[in-house]
């Protein structure tokens, strides 16, 4: 299992108490930078929300969570290494060697996100069995892809020109691309999630929740 070493103090866990807490705070968090999407400049807000995990993170003693931060990075930029063509928005979003920030950043931060909000449940899993915990992960990805696609989309009016000709799901006639396209949209959460399985990360929540459990 990979660990941080500068962490030694980090698994008692101050916070336990605050497990709670934690929870409504990472999705108030959520909820408020999907809001800003339709305020501020989008590739701005998820930029901006990228590099502001980093110190909350540090303050809720979640550091561990780092790494988990690096896989969906990691994740986002290949992802957009083979679809950056793809990528047209109406807007004059930012970009950096032909990739598009806004995408690049909000597949990494979108991917953190819920790998967050799932992490407070897994210990509702009675063991360690990696299909469980991957359903359970794919059970919060699916309704947030969606859910995110079909507000960006028809309140926030962020389109994605480049694919503007292509269907998009008849369920919330989001995600118009290719289907090979859309198919890679539902197929990136599992990957992502099976990366960190394989890399052995750790969940501080589940930690959390034992050691709340037992006191």
């Amino acid at each position: 299992m990979i660990k941080i070493k500068s962490t030694e103090k980090e698994p008692r866990y101050g916070f336990y108490k605050w497990k709670n807490q934690i929870l409504i705070a990472d999705i108030l968090v959520t909820i408020f930078v999907i809001l800003f999407l339709g305020l501020f400049r989008p590739d701005y807000v998820v930029i901006a929300a990228y590099f502001l995990v980093i110190p909350y993170l540090i303050l809720t003693r979640r550091k561990v969570l780092f790494y988990h931060l690096m896989v969906s990075s990691a994740v986002a930029l290949v992802w957009m290494l083979i679809a950056k063509d793809d990528y047209g928005h109406d807007q004059n979003f930012l970009t950096l060697a032909g990739i598009n920030l806004f995408a690049l950043f909000a597949w990494a931060i979108g991917l953190f996100a819920i790998y967050i909000i799932y992490s407070h449940y897994e210990h509702v899993l009675t063991d360690n069995n990696f299909v469980r915990k991957l359903l359970l992960f794919t059970a919060f990805y699916f309704p947030f892809l969606i859910g995110i696609e079909t507000i960006t989309y028809h309140f926030f009016d962020i389109h994605n020109i480049a694919a503007a000709a292509y269907p998009g799901l008849s369920i919330c006639d989001c995600i118009h691309a290719p289907r090979w396209m859309q198919a890679a949209y539902f197929a990136i959460g599992p990957i992502f999630f099976t990366i960190c399985s394989a890399l052995k990360l750790e969940n501080p929540h589940v930690k959390m929740h034992k050691k709340t459990k037992h006191t």
